[in-house]
């Protein structure tokens, strides 16, 4: 049976989950930063990375294993290449610092590169990806995550869900890609259990490594594509954990775990200013790249062929307009 839903305008949700955040000692400041990370999610449709976290931020707070006073800064490593230590702390603010700077050092020096170590959950990597799109810049981020993932021919996890976003402007559209290098990302299992609802075939396995519908028996996700799949959450794990901080897999805090201990995953942003070759003629290009995905003829279970983020996109326009759909339970908790 189907839990209860609650309709909720997006601005009134953010203040809430920015409030419930406070209550915990969190800054107003990183709050807020993470409130609207939460809610760009909902609005997207992408629930497992909503609002719907902040129970489980709030009680890692509580068992001491999150930092509410970093202090953040960006050190330089190179012209183009700079690092954000999150020192434990909520990975949100930490990540939009990474992203604005490495946007800055792009407009300077046409790349920039910028890792963030010792991090928490930073959501949604679209939300940083679009922050590069408003810009009109191109990125791809990478994120290592605890492992909860099985490797290739494995029964146990060992990688994370490791996912990653890939976000390229047209004239009048973006490509905004994002994805877990699972088959799906451990927070939709969780969200399929306020849901009350079964998951898919093919997502998930038990303790035993058998493969498993029920999410309240999930104990391991299955890399997406197989070996494909696999080897790209490796290549994930290579450019985050191995690269900036040399934490990585199991030895990484887990989310659901270690409470009273502060976490240490890594994200790495690589901003492009895209019209370092082919000048500002790249965003026609690429719009007219899009006008012709579109106008590819459709498989008849599909209305029309579409671009990655479009679907999000137009969920979004609808949120924006009509409101968000949250459980009951996770509205109470907000409130509570």
């Amino acid at each position: 049976m189907k839990k209860p839903m609650v309709r909720i305008e997006a601005e009134k949700l953010r203040k809430l989950a920015a409030e419930r955040m406070m209550k915990t000692g969190m800054p107003a400041r990183d709050a807020e930063i993470v409130a609207e990370a939460l809610v760009f999610a909902d609005l997207r449709g992408t629930h497992s990375h909503g609002v719907m976290r902040v129970e489980a931020y709030e009680n890692r707070i509580r068992k001491g294993g999150m930092n509410l006073n970093p202090e953040l800064r960006v050190q330089s490593i190179k012209p183009a290449v700079a690092l954000v230590d999150a020192q434990g702390g909520i990975g949100h603010p930490a990540a939009k610092m990474a992203a604005e700077e490495a946007i800055r050092l792009a407009g300077e020096h046409g790349i920039g590169m910028v890792g963030v170590k010792n991090s928490a959950h930073c959501g949604v990597l679209a939300y940083y990806v679009d922050m590069a799109l408003r810009k009109n810049c191109a990125e791809i981020l990478w994120a290592n995550s605890s492992t909860s993932v099985i490797p290739f021919g494995g029964k146990k996890s060992y990688l994370g869900t490791n996912p990653l976003a890939f976000g390229f402007p047209g004239k009048t559209q973006s490509i905004l890609l994002d994805m877990a290098t699972s088959t799906a990302a451990f927070g939709k299992i969780f969200h399929a259990k306020e849901k009350d609802m079964p998951i898919p075939e093919g997502w998930a396995v038990d303790k035993a490594g058998e493969p498993t519908t029920d999410p309240n028996t999930a104990h391991a996700l299955f890399p997406f594509g197989g070996v494909k799949g696999y080897g790209i959450g490796i290549m994930v794990e290579a450019l985050t954990g191995l690269l900036i901080s040399g934490v990585f897999g199991p030895h990484i805090t887990s989310y659901w775990g270690q409470f009273d201990t502060l976490r240490n995953m890594s994200n790495l942003h690589l901003v492009i200013d895209p019209t370092l070759f082919n000048g500002e003629g790249v965003f026609a290009h690429t719009q007219t790249m899009i006008d012709e995905l579109h106008a590819q003829p459709a498989a008849d279970e599909y209305r029309k062929v579409r671009i990655p983020g479009e679907i999000e996109h137009e969920t979004m326009m609808r949120s924006l307009d009509q409101g968000i759909d949250i459980p009951e339970t996770v509205y109470r908790y907000l409130t509570g």
